[in-house]
């Protein structure tokens, strides 16, 4: 739905159990699902191994091309995550949409005898909490909860040249109440991967390819025509992990509240930034800039020369001011001798949907791994 998928889920639902007649303890329903137990031990004071605390691991399920889903069940709980979109599956440049993602979850319950992640029933909220008396919620859902899920959506920017120049431009950016990471040449990031809020990461698909090949050789790649559409079209990925307290902020922790049409809202009301893209991708707007160094980046992008007028201390303290937002005005401007200041037009296109071949192309390439693995087994 106007092209935003899902590429990442963190899923859990609590099962009641059962309660054991004679002895009053409640007993599991659930068949158990790990890969054993981790614990801490530590000397007791007789010097044996004591263990501090144990947990049992989550079971890896290993697919085709490195893919990856973790899943466990204690008995009582049953919590999954990955890209399930993805399994099987040599690339993700597209992905499914919410309702298609817990459909995938729900197979990978069933193969593990486990029931299926639902909404369950809405109740009133026995233990309101704080935040709940605050915001007036007094009424929860019974099912599955939500706690991480990454929402993607690709931009078209014409070229390669013309992307690395829309990432440029997001590296002069700043979004209020966020760290900015650097990512190379190729990526720029907002936030970090432990807030409990949200991240954005902007990259450009066809270079992050060749750096996660997925057990796929570099040759291999570049023929592939979904890399060569993404290097040739300069496909802009545009990604945002909405964690936790983000999800509770917009009432889409619970599975019941969870709709694609919402997660679509979330995703364009919190990735605006790219609004901000008017009609050039390679100037800078001033209006994100602090006020104090504005009219100083605004001479130095026409070609002035702010060292000239500023003092030392003023020039050097708003050359740092700038510098958080990819403009370095310690370096001669390559624009003063221009009279004219030339702008290029970069214009980033929304992809609604995957083009015709691409899902045939995915099917295809399972097969053609599926018959390799195969023969490699057979040998």
């Amino acid at each position: 739905m106007r092209g935003v998928f899902v590429d990442f889920i963190r899923i859990s639902q609590r099962h009641p159990g059962r309660l054991d007649p004679e002895t009053g303890e409640l007993l599991p329903t659930l068949p158990t699902v790990d890969s054993g137990i981790v614990a801490k031990f530590s000397p007791g004071p007789t010097g044996e191994l004591q263990v501090e605390w144990e947990v049992t691991s989550r079971r890896q399920l290993e697919g085709s091309f490195d893919s990856l889903i973790l899943l466990h069940c204690d008995g009582f709980k049953v919590s999954l995550e990955g890209n399930v979109g993805r399994f099987n599956r040599p690339d993700n440049v597209f992905n499914l949409d919410f309702e298609k993602t817990i459909a995938a979850c729900n197979r990978f319950l069933a193969q593990h005898d486990l029931p299926p992640f639902t909404a369950g029933e809405r109740i009133l909220n026995p233990n309101p909490s704080d935040y709940d008396i605050e915001h007036g919620l007094f009424e929860v859902w019974t099912g599955a909860t939500i706690s991480e899920i990454h929402l993607t959506r690709n931009y078209l920017c014409g070229s390669y040249a013309a992307a690395e120049s829309v990432i440029g431009w997001l590296n002069t950016q700043s979004v209020s109440h966020i760290k900015k990471g650097r990512g190379g040449s190729t990526t720029v990031a907002f936030g970090g991967n432990g807030t409990s809020r949200k991240k954005m990461t902007f990259y450009l698909k066809a270079p992050e390819m060749l750096s996660h090949p997925h057990g796929r050789k570099r040759a291999e790649i570049k023929a592939d025509p979904v890399y060569q559409y993404c290097e040739q079209n300069g496909l802009l990925r545009a990604e945002l992990k909405a964690k936790r307290l983000l999800l509770r902020d917009a009432g889409l922790r619970y599975l019941g509240d969870v709709t694609m049409p919402k997660l679509v809202r979330l995703y364009e009301m919190e990735m605006d930034i790219l609004d901000r893209v008017k009609v050039d991708a390679s100037s800078i707007d001033l209006s994100t800039l602090p006020a104090a160094v504005r009219s100083t980046a605004d001479s130095y992008l026409r070609g002035g020369r702010p060292r000239s007028y500023l003092s030392k201390p003023t020039f050097y303290r708003h050359a740092k001011i700038l510098r958080e937002y990819g403009l370095d005005i310690t370096a001669d401007s390559d624009r003063e001798n221009s009279p004219q200041f030339r702008i290029e037009v970069v214009q980033i296109q929304l992809v609604e949907q995957a083009p015709e071949w691409y899902w045939p192309h995915q099917r295809q390439l399972r097969l053609i791994q599926g018959g390799q693995q195969a023969i490699a087994e057979a040998a």
